[in-house]
């Protein structure tokens, strides 16, 4: 039987709950066939389950082809099969049931499900699974939900000088007649279907032993020459030796890969004994320090999944957050105690929770801890309250309770629910067991209500000393919920030669609070309410404050302070306190005599935003050629190493006026230079790229030598880039109908031709493809996987007009499809909320 024509392939909370009511104690034995250079495989299913009842059951599968299906070995001569929900008829259905399922299925070239990839450097085949949160039916037929934890028994027959590698070990292998392989592997313990993972190709392996734990590291052949192995396993080790120990539980799952995989949609993927990292992770270009610590961090991110995630699961959904969450703050946790990167919190700060705090500030805000109706709801949830919130207010929350009550509860839940599902309900009691104390009202102010807090202050003085502290706390007005925060208060006193710091303990529940232990202390010159970071919560500065840190920030010599002060500033820009104009000329002025190099790789990826977005449309220009100008200067006077590849990224990333974009290429060629700078790659790619955009001398040929130095994938990708930037009616129209039809032959090629498609000083040439865009949507939405929706929203939609004209046409597409494409409506909601946003700021800059 193939595949009919598949409607919304999606599974609601409520189905779930009624199957897993009745579905239990799975098994999966897989035998799955693999050949070289086909564009399809062969599989043979066979599950057994425990099923409760008579009505019919439904497997979850999105395949190509139904062979043979056996229920109880009685044949089904016509499946009941929409595409991707196959019905078992209730009358085969015995308490213990067998299904056996013989398929052909097509490889996916979307990254997700089980995607084929072919090197453009050696013709070589890869192949990975990817199935979080709802794929896995895309490899073989299962019940795709969290909480039917099943053990998984797989043999693949593939070529034999191909590595496989899976969630277990190889028990066996042997040759066929053919000349393929068959590897055997051993009987997994149980797990969800989204954690399943199946790797084939012709990988390059490294191997090593860490306390009884089979460390494996893979990535494609012409990758190996960037592969830096012994910093990656080194990491891997710290990593599990700090996480058996802390949770008082071994490694769980035996052994433990890691595998590079292209064409990746997310950053890495926690399948049991198999993690997936994208394929950024492998530097083909210098690193900075903060890129090696941000790999670092990923790598310990989804190790510790392997404990919460993968030993102990949420059971649906809506406790997503207790995964990432979970694995983030951990992640920070091991960074910062168990390798040599200590600055890790600081990272948190800069990136983490900044990422939480613009989510929190949008439309579409949702509790940390909220509800999830069905598995396409999920994929839009993992966002910055998810990941970014969850772990802050997870830190916050351990802050109070100390790390032994935090750590005594883990060790309670792990061991209470391994190899089952747990609740966040259940989660909060081990807490509690672990810390005595009672965490339900924490629980219903921070997980379970959506939006963040403001925290300032209100002082006065008799002159030389304070006689009255006051913090004040605000909510947005659609979210009222005011929360407890446990805060340090940093005052700081200028005296003309030297700064004074002095860090009070305070509280506050409500409205205001109180701070006693200020009064009779000296006047302070700033007052940071949230000093040391300890409260998640946007901090407002006193005008006091704001003139003293304009003129002084470079002399704060804490490193924390001065990127929580940049923060507080970047958020007043975005909340129109601070002109945009009035922020870029602090950077321009104080962002060079920073010597942390994370801070200022930050801080210009804000300028760069207000750049973009936040300056009016008559001083853009003008200000993107001031900012070349501070970078180039910056750059010439940078210390040698990460501060010169930031600051080069930055002046490529300034070049916008064409005269700047000259000058920049002349860099890359060598008729310029600066002492110390080499134009790196992807730098160079970029450069291209706006050669190609700009219409400028010799921009194909400059296109031909950079694809002459790099043929690899990343090359492809940026050649499309480049090709689709030209400012060419043809050219815009042949790539709108590819982006409409049939792409460019895998989501990752045409999501690189999409991100050329759109320029600022393109618009009297794009602008047929503003109604366009719009009138698409719909149609993308109903006909396209949710990867391909959402790359074709980003890449497409015309941030680049900060208009109202834009705002009343998404607006309008809202209107009228938002209810039935909840996806498209959390996209379209969220869009405008920045676009609104951006408007505001131009207005107020040009007032």
């Amino acid at each position: 039987m193939t595949n009919p024509e598949h409607q919304r392939d999606i599974l609601t909370q409520a189905e779930a709950e009624a199957r897993a009511a009745r579905v239990s104690n799975t098994s999966y034995e897989l035998n799955i066939h693999l050949r070289r250079s086909s564009a399809t495989y062969r599989g043979i299913a066979i599950i057994r389950c425990r099923v409760a009842g008579q009505d019919d059951v439904f497997l979850d599968f999105r395949g190509k082809t139904i062979e043979r299906l056996l229920v109880n070995d009685s044949p089904v001569e016509r499946p009941s099969w929409t595409g991707y929900r196959l019905t078992i008829p209730g009358a085969l259905l015995r308490p213990e049931t067998t299904i056996i399922v013989a398929y052909e299925n097509e490889y996916d070239h979307g990254g997700d499900g089980f995607h084929q990839f072919v090197d453009p450097e050696d013709g070589e085949e890869y192949l990975y699974s990817n199935f979080e949160p709802y794929e896995a039916h895309r490899l073989f037929p299962c019940f795709d939900q969290p909480d039917i934890k099943g053990t998984y028994e797989l043999t693949v027959t593939a070529p034999p000088e191909w590595e496989v590698i899976a969630n277990a070990r190889l028990a066996s292998e042997s040759t066929i007649g053919d000349g393929r392989r068959r590897r055997v592997f051993e009987r997994t313990k149980p797990f969800s279907t989204y954690l399943f993972a199946l790797v084939a190709g012709p990988y390059h392996a490294e191997r090593t032993m860490h306390g009884g734990v089979e460390l494996g590291l893979f990535c494609r052949k012409s990758l190996v020459k960037h592969l830096d192995a012994d910093e990656i396993f080194e990491v891997s080790k710290q990593g599990l030796d700090f996480y058996a120990d802390f949770f008082d539980y071994p490694y769980p799952f035996g052994k433990y890969d890691q595998i590079f995989v292209p064409e990746f949609n997310a950053g890495a993927m926690e399948n049991v004994g198999a993690v997936t990292h994208n394929e950024y992770m492998i530097f083909r270009d210098p690193p900075t320090e903060n890129q090696r610590r941000g790999r670092a961090e990923t790598i310990l991110h989804e190790m510790a999944h392997m404990w919460f995630g993968d030993l102990v699961t949420m059971r649906w959904w809506n406790d997503l957050w207790l995964n990432e969450s979970f694995a983030t703050y951990m992640s920070y946790l091991c960074l910062t105690t168990a390798t040599r990167f200590k600055e890790g919190w600081q990272d948190f700060n800069g990136s983490i929770k900044n990422w939480a705090y613009r989510q929190d500030q949008l439309v579409t805000t949702h509790p940390i801890a909220g509800q999830v109706e069905d598995t396409d709801q999920t994929f839009l949830n993992f966002d910055g309250i998810t990941y970014g919130k969850g772990a802050s207010v997870l830190k916050q929350l351990v802050a109070a309770i100390g790390i032994d009550g935090f750590r005594e509860g883990m060790r309670a839940y792990f061991r209470e629910f391994q190899y089952r599902n747990a609740t966040l309900a259940q989660f909060i009691r081990s807490l509690e067991a672990g810390s005595g104390r009672d965490l339900q009202e924490w629980s219903r102010l921070w997980l379970e209500t959506p939006s963040l807090n403001t925290i300032g202050s209100r002082w006065e003085s008799d002159g030389d000393r304070i006689t009255g502290f006051t913090l004040a706390q605000s909510a947005p007005g659609d979210y009222p919920t005011l929360r407890p925060h446990h805060l340090e208060v940093g005052l700081i006193r200028d005296d003309g030669s030297k700064l004074a710091i002095t860090a009070i303990p305070a509280e506050i529940n409500g409205a205001e609070a109180d701070v006693p232990a200020a009064r009779g202390l000296p006047k302070p010159s700033l007052v940071f309410p949230n000093y040391n970071d300890h409260g998640y919560a946007k901090v407002a500065l006193d005008p006091l404050s704001v003139d003293w840190v304009k003129q002084n920030l470079d002399r704060i010599g804490e490193t924390l302070l001065r990127q929580l002060l940049w923060s507080s500033l970047w958020n007043m820009v975005r909340d129109q306190q601070l002109k945009s104009t009035d922020f870029l000329a602090l950077v321009r002025e104080k962002l060079p005599l920073e010597p942390e190099s994370g801070l200022i790789d930050g801080i210009l990826g804000q300028a760069s935003a207000a750049l973009s977005r936040y300056v009016p449309e008559e001083r853009r220009l003008p200000e993107f050629h001031l900012s070349f100008l501070a970078n180039w200067s910056a750059l010439e006077k940078a210390p040698a190493g990460d501060q010169k590849i930031i600051w080069a990224r930055a002046l490529i990333g300034s070049a916008v006026v064409p005269d700047d974009i000259e000058r920049v290429a002349r860099l890359a060629d060598g008729d310029e230079s600066i002492a110390g700078v080499a134009v790196d790659q992807d730098m160079r790619w970029a450069i291209a790229a706006k050669f190609m955009a700009h219409g400028l001398p010799g921009a194909e040929d400059r296109v031909a030598r950079e694809i002459g130095r790099d043929p690899s994938d990343r090359g492809q990708r940026a050649k499309l880039r480049a090709e689709t930037s030209t400012p060419s009616a043809t050219v815009k129209a042949d790539a709108w109908t590819r982006f409409n039809d049939g792409g460019y032959g895998s989501l990752h090629l045409t999501a690189a031709a999409m991100g050329g498609f759109n320029w600022t000083h393109q618009r009297e040439l794009l602008e047929p493809y503003v109604a366009a865009f719009f009138a698409e949507l719909p149609r993308i939405y109903r006909e396209k996987d949710k990867e391909y929706q959402s790359d074709y929203f980003d890449a497409l939609f015309p941030s680049y007009r900060v208009e109202e004209g834009i705002l009343e046409r998404s607006r309008k597409v809202l209107g009228a499809y938002g209810e039935a494409f909840p996806t498209l409506a959390r996209k379209l909601r969220e869009a405008n909320d920045d676009l609104e946003r951006a408007i505001r700021c131009r207005a107020f800059a040009a007032s």
